[in-house]
């Protein structure tokens, strides 16, 4: 295939003597895995475009393509494949199908299953799309590297030199995350652009750790800076991001088996916020829409609330989320938490329960399988 401005579409093979400009939405399973997907493509010979924060036209563009009744997760990320399509020669979706083994089948949310097939019908004149598959109930992870770096032209030995970089970049990243910081501001430190601990994680009247998918923890305009809102009234905030799939796993494994993968991380992460006694409320967010979010904020409810008695605030966000609103509730809730004082706070510097060893490159699932 040759660039964009080079010729039609088609005309030729991958791996043309131009380098070709691959484009990467930032949502959804961006705030998971674009240090890998940024290294791995980059070391296959192209050139990385990432579209950029989500602003209000962004998401006005998504809103205008999707239907109304969809998550604002989804709206974001057709308003981000938009921005995109007339800036780049090929647009990457990935098609996250299963992300764990287990004797019964697992399966991602069904939108981030039919993500590139919602791309390719709701946005006419979108480049083409290339497929990251990764279904690691059938094949392991590097075997969809294999057939993309296949599809790009890349020799085998390219290859190996771009999966052993994506993989050292993404073990930097999720080292970021085990100290509590959100998806974006770790990728902004992983690009030397961040401040480096951000003020949320600095010492507060209590603490709350904040829980909701990547892509929500990760977008600023989505989550109305709720972050920022909670900081504000006086909490050290940490995201559910901070855990490893290992901890959470050991977590919901008291429960019955779901077969929602990230919505298992994310019961896993709230139990092990009031289990762990180190946070003094928690904030659960989800997606307006979300059919197994809504079964899981049921099961938080009857099952860790009654169990462990911790103050929780559920927030419900999409596009008509009014900033305002969000601040308000978050300060309210943050007023409401008895403050633990001296004698009940973490003295300041020690490592805290989310950052043990981080476990990289091994296990059942993501980068790992």
């Amino acid at each position: 295939m040759m660039r964009r401005d080079e010729g039609p579409r088609g005309s030729t093979a991958y791996g043309g003597p131009a380098r070709l400009r691959v484009g990467i939405p930032r949502a959804l399973a961006f705030y998971r895995h674009f240090p890998f997907w940024r290294a791995f493509l980059e070391g296959c010979g192209c050139e990385v475009v990432a579209s950029p924060p989500t602003d209000l036209g962004i998401m006005r563009a998504g809103t205008e393509r999707c239907v109304d009744d969809i998550c604002v997760a989804v709206k974001a990320l057709f308003g981000h494949a938009a921005w995109l399509s007339d800036k780049v020669d090929l647009v990457l979706v990935p098609r996250m199908v299963s992300v764990e083994k287990k004797p019964y089948d697992t399966f991602t949310c069904p939108k981030l299953i039919a993500a590139p097939d919602m791309i390719r019908h709701g946005i006419p004149d979108m480049p083409e799309l290339l497929e990251f598959v990764v279904d690691v109930k059938k094949r392991p992870w590097w075997w969809g590297c294999l057939s993309l770096g296949r599809r790009l032209g890349a020799t085998p030995c390219r290859l190996w030199g771009a999966w052993r970089r994506g993989m050292e970049e993404q073990a930097r990243y999720e080292t970021l995350l085990r100290t509590g910081m959100m998806p974006e501001d770790a990728l902004a430190v992983l690009e030397g652009k961040g401040p480096g601990t951000p003020a949320y994680l600095e010492e507060g009247r209590v603490t709350v750790g904040l829980v909701g998918h990547h892509y929500l923890l990760g977008d600023p305009l989505v989550n109305n800076r709720i972050v920022r809102w909670l900081h504000a009234a006086g909490a050290r905030v940490v995201g559910s991001s901070c855990f490893t799939w290992r901890e959470t796993e050991e977590e919901a494994g008291e429960l019955p088996p779901l077969s929602w993968s990230y919505e298992k991380e994310l019961l896993g992460a709230v139990s092990r916020f009031m289990r762990g006694g180190e946070v003094d409320g928690v904030v659960y967010m989800t997606s307006f829409g979300c059919g197994p979010d809504s079964m899981v904020m049921e099961m938080v409810r009857r099952e860790m609330r009654s169990r462990w008695k911790l103050p929780l605030l559920e927030i419900v966000l999409d596009e008509h989320s009014a900033e305002a609103g969000i601040r308000t509730r978050a300060e309210a809730f943050v007023d409401s938490l008895p403050d633990r004082g001296a004698a009940g706070r973490r003295p300041h510097g020690e490592r805290p329960f989310w950052g043990a060893a981080l476990v990289v490159g091994r296990g059942e699932r993501g980068t790992g399988a």
